[in-house]
C-alpha cells in the first residue's frame, strides 16, 4: 500500500524552483532516505512532505489525503496526528525536562499522560534520564529524547532530519539502532540525511540535484 504519492511537485520561490516535477512513491512499511549536495531540495521535500509547507504545483498524498489542497489548519492537524519529526537541532524546550517535553506532545494530539510519555523514554533508553533539564543531557541523549516525542502519538510516518548530524560514532549508532528497531516494527521512514551509512540501512536511496531527483539507488536491503 503506498503511504506517500508526490505527482509532479514543484516548489517555486520567486525566480528559484527549489523542486522541480518530483514523482515519487513511498510505500507504506518503507525506509527511505533523501541525499544531495546543500541546495538541492532536500529540506524543501522535508517540510512540504511533513505539512509546513505546501507545493506550488502538483499533489502530495498522504494516506489518501491530498495535503496540497488542505488549509494550513488541516495541516497542522495532519502534522500533529499522522506524523512524528526528528530534528537535527532537537527543538526541545529548555526549561522543560525530558519527560515533560514529550508529554507537550502529547497536549497537542490529545491528554498528557505521564505513564506513557515515561514509557516513550524507556523505549529509547532513557528513563532514568527523565526528570534531567536538556541542558543535564549529552548531544545523543537530546536526539533520543526528540525520537520519543515523535514516537508518543504513534504516527503513520516518521520524518528524520540529519538525526545523526550532529552526533559522535557512539551516539549515531545507539539513534541508528532505534530506527532500525522502528523500521523492523513496521514503521514508514524518511531520513534525510548527508551520511552514506545512514542512507545504507535504508531500502532506497533518492539523491537529490538542483531541485529533480537525478537518481533512485535501491539499497541491498532485505524488505
Amino acid at each position: 500500500m503506498n503511504l506517500l504519492e508526490m505527482k509532479g511537485v514543484s516548489k517555486i520561490y520567486g525566480n528559484v524552483h527549489a523542486l522541480q516535477n518530483i514523482d515519487l512513491i513511498v510505500e507504506q512499511g518503507e525506509w527511505l532516505a533523501i541525499m544531495g549536495p546543500s541546495g538541492s531540495g532536500k529540506t524543501t521535500m522535508m517540510n512540504i512532505v511533513g505539512c509546513m509547507d505546501k507545493a506550488s504545483r502538483g499533489s502530495v498524498i498522504l494516506h489518501g489525503v491530498n495535503i496540497s489542497q488542505e488549509s494550513a489548519k488541516n495541516l497542522t492537524a495532519i502534522r500533529r496526528d499522522k506524523i512524528g519529526l526528528i530534528f537535527q537541532q532537537f527543538h526541545l524546550i529548555n526549561y522543560l525536562t525530558a519527560l515533560e517535553n514529550v508529554m507537550v506532545a502529547q497536549y497537542y494530539h490529545s491528554i498528557p499522560d505521564e505513564a506513557e510519555a515515561l514509557r516513550s523514554l524507556e523505549r529509547v533508553g532513557l528513563k532514568d534520564r527523565a526528570k534531567h533539564l536538556p541542558s543535564q543531557l549529552s548531544g545523543g541523549e537530546q536526539q533520543r529524547v526528540c525520537i520519543a516525542r515523535a514516537l508518543i502519538n504513534y504516527p503513520m510516518l516518521i520524518l528524520a532530519d540529519e538525526p545523526t548530524g550532529n552526533l559522535d560514532e557512539a551516539n549515531e549508532k545507539i539513534v541508528l539502532d532505534i530506527l532500525k528497531q522502528l523500521h523492523k516494527e513496521g514503521s514508514t521512514i524518511i531520513v534525510v540525511t548527508h551520511d552514506p551509512e545512514v542512507a545504507d540501512e535504508a531500502q532506497r536511496t533518492v539523491v537529490l540535484e538542483h531541485g529533480k531527483i537525478a537518481r533512485i539507488v535501491r539499497n541491498n536491503k532485505e524488505v
